[in-house]
């Protein structure tokens, strides 16, 4: 393939993040974009010079001629618009979590491989420096046996006052699904994805119903169109690596003003690796803990994020996986993985019992 590929997003919400890395991509050209908001439609094609605007998905699927398409829709609609994009012969970059439930991650994952298109996850945190550093110390074995994992995203104030997040229907979920999924992913991807035995967990739904901790808005102004998902979650999972992984998810709790900070902790035999990021910022987000000449010392590496990061750099990524024939770095087999997790968890919250994994 010499020619620079076509691209094109859907829906213009999360769909701004992915904007930079086709517009900066070598192997890639944003010609399309599509969303049901005309005033939005036209303010981002103009400041992206995107020549072809529409408002109908279908259509667009079908007249743009397009290599490549970002589905950044509400979790609900991500199986049939990228099963659509797949069988109108377009590799997908899918926003998370996958799907809703693991029969429609599947049915995801088996279009690609019925059309030969690729199907790619957004798993935008891996494609930080601080997650690159501390996957090749993982692998590389400087933290010798993993033992445990600890992760978690913990917002003080963080349930999206906006959308459609406070909705089961269109969303599968709330804190667990939408936060939970990162964090989970992070872990299994540093760890190069070892089988999952067992997983236990209990949601919970404290604040959101009553209108408290929401983005934009006063205590007490309730969602429209409802609560029903969780605000906070807690897990457990056993692995088939002999390690352990602990989970603490919060849209909203009582904590440091304005803390919305993701975190994992990897331990291991010979040291313990920590990703912490504050607020999104890049500045002092790792340490590494371990012993030299018999004493416990602290390594606070210093890393430069000067190049593509996230959403830009996993968009660059993908498009030179497709245009050079190699696998993606986010494939849908790994999206499937973290749905069928998720579909775990939430049943053992409402069971109040361990799930073993893979006999559901």
């Amino acid at each position: 393939m010499s020619d620079v590929l076509r691209a094109g997003i859907i829906g213009l919400g999360v769909g701004k993040a992915h904007a930079k890395g086709y517009t900066t991509s070598t192997d890639a050209d944003l010609v399309a974009v599509c969303d049901t908001n005309a005033e939005r439609l036209q303010q981002f094609a103009d400041e992206w010079n995107v020549p072809e605007r529409y408002n109908d998905i279908a259509m667009m699927l079908n007249d743009a001629k397009l290599d490549m398409v970002s589905i950044c829709l509400p979790n609900a609609l991500h199986a049939q618009y990228s099963i659509a994009a797949l069988e109108a012969g377009i590799n997908v970059v899918c926003e998370k979590p996958m799907a809703v439930n693991t029969q429609e991650a599947r049915a995801m994952v088996e279009a690609a491989k019925r059309t030969g298109k690729k199907l790619m996850m957004c798993y935008n945190y891996r494609f930080r420096s601080d997650a690159q550093w501390m996957r090749q110390m993982i692998t590389s074995g400087q933290l010798g046996t993993i033992f445990h994992v600890q992760v978690s995203w913990r917002r003080e104030t963080g349930i999206p006052g906006w959308g459609l997040f406070g909705s089961k229907a269109a969303s599968g979920g709330g804190a667990l699904i939408d936060l939970g999924v990162h964090v989970i992913d992070l872990a299994l991807w540093l760890m190069d994805f070892p089988v999952v035995q067992t997983v236990s967990a209990q949601t919970r739904s404290l604040f959101g119903p009553f209108g408290r901790k929401t983005w934009g808005r006063v205590p007490g102004q309730k969602i429209e169109g409802g609560f029903d998902v969780d605000d906070g979650a807690v897990g457990f999972m056993r692995l088939g690596n002999g390690a352990s992984m602990a989970m603490n998810i919060t849209w909203a709790e009582h904590g440091q003003p304005q803390e919305d900070a993701y975190r994992v902790e990897v331990q291991g035999t010979e040291g313990t690796a920590v990703l912490n990021v504050r607020n999104y910022k890049n500045d002092d987000s790792l340490r590494f803990y371990t012993e030299m000449a018999g004493q416990p010392v602290t390594v606070i590496p210093g890393l430069r994020f000067d190049g593509p990061q996230g959403h830009e750099a996993l968009i660059i990524d993908l498009a030179k996986s497709i245009r050079n024939r190699t696998e993606p770095g986010t494939s849908g087999e790994q999206g499937l993985v973290a749905v069928e997790i998720l579909e775990a968890l939430y049943e053992s919250s409402e069971k109040r019992r361990e799930v073993v994994f893979g006999s559901r």
